[in-house]
């Protein structure tokens, strides 16, 4: 039960006890009423019938799988992805190349050889403007400056991200409203 959650976009919004609590699922009940309850969570007006978080999630999960797919996977589950669906697309986005240390094995008799490579870069940033208020009272708190940086390593097939996982979690926490009971 719990792969159809933890293996999909939605795994980028799930706590680390949504997460626990999706394993433990043994059934489609239990599932449908999980999924419901996740849902609930994060609407911003529980009044509304309207869940205009999910919207825009589903929203984000389309563009990412069109933007960023690769080496087969679906663009949603790759680490853009992941920052597409979590924060937004970015209102800055640099590309630029750093120089990062390379290991090369060598032959069997030889020593390894080390070297510096230039790799290309993306930079995705976000002014605490651009965030919704519970994320940058989080940010507050853990995180100093006045904005949220991304950096992901670009390489011909795969990019991942290197410098700001801990900013996704925060933000995947923001969105959450109503405590888990």
């Amino acid at each position: 039960m719990a792969d159809a959650l933890t293996d999909g976009p939605m795994r980028w919004l799930l706590l680390p006890e949504e997460r626990r609590q999706a394993r433990r699922l043994h059934n489609s009940a239990e599932a449908v009423e999980f999924i419901g309850n996740f849902w609930r969570r994060r609407n911003p007006d529980p009044r509304s019938p309207q869940n205009d978080f999910a919207r825009v999630f589903y929203e984000r999960v389309e563009s990412a799988d069109r933007l960023y797919g690769e080496d087969g996977s679906r663009g949603s589950l790759t680490d853009r992805g992941r920052a597409l669906i979590v924060l937004g697309p970015p209102p800055e986005l640099r590309y630029g190349q750093r120089r990062l240390p390379s290991w090369e094995p060598g032959q069997p008799s030889s020593r390894p050889a080390i070297h510096t490579r230039n790799v290309g870069v993306e930079t995705w940033k976000y002014e605490w403007s651009d965030l919704p208020p519970k994320l940058v009272a989080l940010l507050a708190a853990e995180a100093p400056g006045q904005e949220v940086v991304l950096v992901f390593l670009v390489d011909t097939h795969h990019t991942r991200l290197i410098e700001g996982g801990h900013l996704l979690d925060l933000a995947a926490r923001a969105a959450v409203h109503d405590p888990i009971r």
